[in-house]
């Protein structure tokens, strides 16, 4: 049977390029010249191109598998700082209420200071007010100091003169004595001179001009 080149090249093109044409709409391939020119050697580069591309990614993975080991280590302590973050983020929303408090307690310091500066003139002026007295004070102290200096003085003069009677103690201990003795011997006279007494004295007689001698010791 003999087939004519027209029958042939429409059962080439109905076998071959229909269904070529067919899956290079549904895949989105869209031939080139080159495609065209060596159909079998097309396949073959981009098979070793497939195959480059898989070693590179082979590459890449390696050197991905320690940055995510790296990556897994990180998150791991990542997680505690997490906590804490969240603990923070508690925290900063107790905050609003903290500040309203400090706000408030804010505005009740400016209240109690706000007489304060008054005051301050005030005790300034007083101040001021009291320094000739502090000044004359100062002066009466000083006098004061020089008046207990003096005293001082006196009192060491007082001791000395003491210190003196202290040494003829004895002495009048023992004329005291004598004189208690010899009243004891006039005592019975005691009612007779109360009464001659007043008058005599009263006629202002002139002083014996001798020293009596002593009277003689009465009987007991």
């Amino acid at each position: 049977m003999k087939i004519s080149k027209g029958a042939f090249a429409s059962t080439v093109l109905v076998c071959g390029v229909a269904p070529a044409v067919v899956m290079c709409v549904v895949n989105g391939f869209l031939p080139e010249f080159r495609d065209v020119v060596d159909p079998l050697g097309r396949p073959s580069q981009l098979s070793n191109e497939l195959i480059d591309s898989a070693g590179q990614f082979d590459t890449l993975t390696s050197i991905l598998v320690p940055k995510h080991a790296q990556l897994a280590a990180g998150v791991q302590e990542l997680t505690p700082l997490s906590n804490d973050l969240t603990a923070l983020t508690d925290k900063a929303g107790e905050l609003s209420g903290h500040a309203i408090g400090l706000n408030a307690d804010t505005a009740t310091d400016v209240g109690i200071a706000e007489p304060l500066p008054g005051l301050l003139a005030k005790v300034t002026q007083r101040s001021d007010q009291a320094s000739p007295t502090v000044a004359a004070l100062t002066d009466s102290v000083g006098s004061v100091a020089t008046q207990l200096q003096n005293i001082d003085g006196g009192l060491v003069a007082i001791t000395a003169t003491l210190g003196e009677v202290g040494v003829k103690s004895g002495n009048i201990s023992s004329t005291l004595a004598n004189v208690k003795e010899e009243a004891e011997h006039v005592r019975e006279f005691g009612p007779l001179l109360a009464v001659v007494g007043p008058p005599v004295n009263s006629l202002n007689l002139p002083r014996v001009p001798f020293d009596a001698p002593p009277l003689p010791a009465l009987p007991r």
